[in-house]
Formats: structure tokens, sequence, C-alpha cells
């Protein structure tokens, strides 16, 4: 049986310009393990943990804030004039994907996107007016142009 050698001789290096990583970049949190919201340029979407949050209601109202770049979702009942399906039906627990091209157009131009991108925000869950709602902050979102992702 043949020997491999292996190369005893280890070059040795200058560790000037190297930085250290932080270890923040590599959040054990990933977009699946928190409220999220993706707005497409036809449509938004929540994922199953904003349902979640919200103890699965069937609707809610959107609030917008065009300067901080936030929505704001609030559980209503069907008697709200503004109130939005988001689940896909009343026996499943599951996020409907909402065609909307109207709304997707406004939120690209007021918050100057890019139409042929993607922006998906984290959510967090906030309280006003002893009323529990989903917060979502899209001044720093995800985004990402066809298949390929990228951070922004």
């Amino acid at each position: 049986m043949e020997e491999k050698h292996f190369k005893t001789d280890i070059e040795e290096i200058s560790l000037e310009g190297f930085q250290v990583v932080s270890s923040d970049y590599f959040s054990s949190r990933s977009i699946y393990d928190t409220p999220a919201c993706t707005i497409w340029p036809s449509g938004i979407v929540f994922n199953k943990i904003a349902l979640t949050a919200l103890n699965n209601c069937e609707r809610i109202r959107m609030e917008i804030n065009p300067v901080r770049k936030c929505i704001l979702v609030t559980p209503v009942t069907a008697k709200d004039k503004d109130a939005i399906l988001w689940r896909k039906n009343i026996k499943e627990f599951a996020p409907k994907r909402m065609e909307s091209i109207k709304f997707s157009a406004a939120i690209y131009k007021v918050w100057r996107w890019e139409p042929e991108n993607s922006y998906r925000a984290k959510g967090r869950i906030v309280s006003a007016d002893s009323k529990i709602m989903l917060l979502f902050d899209f001044s720093h979102p995800e985004t990402w142009r066809g298949k390929g992702k990228r951070e922004a």
C-alpha cells in the first residue's frame, strides 16, 4: 500500500489587516421563527408566526407610516369597515397571499422601492390603546430580485 505524504511545512502568514467577525452577524433567530411580512409588486403576505402572534385572528386592519416605513397590523372583526381577511379560510390557520397591485404600487411609490424587487421585514408585538398589534419595520428590509436574495 502506498503511503501518502502530507506537506509538513506550514506557511507562516501575517495577521495584519484581518478583523474579527462579530458573532452578531450569525444570529440564531431566523425569519422563520419571528413574525414577517413580505411585499412584492402585486401583493403582500404575512408568515404563519405573524398569524399565531395575533391568536390566529381571521381579519386585520393595516395602518402605514409612510415616513417611518412601517406597517402596523391590528386584529379586528368583520364589522370593521377596513377589515382584511389574512387567513386562507376560517378552518385553516395559514396565511393568505393577498393580491393587490394598487396597494403594492402605492407602497413602492411612497417608499421609493425598485419595482423588480420584493421586500421582507421582521415584525414585533407592540401595544397601543390596550390593544396587541404587530409592527413591521421596512426601513431596512431584506430585498431580493428574481430568485437570488441579497440583504439591503
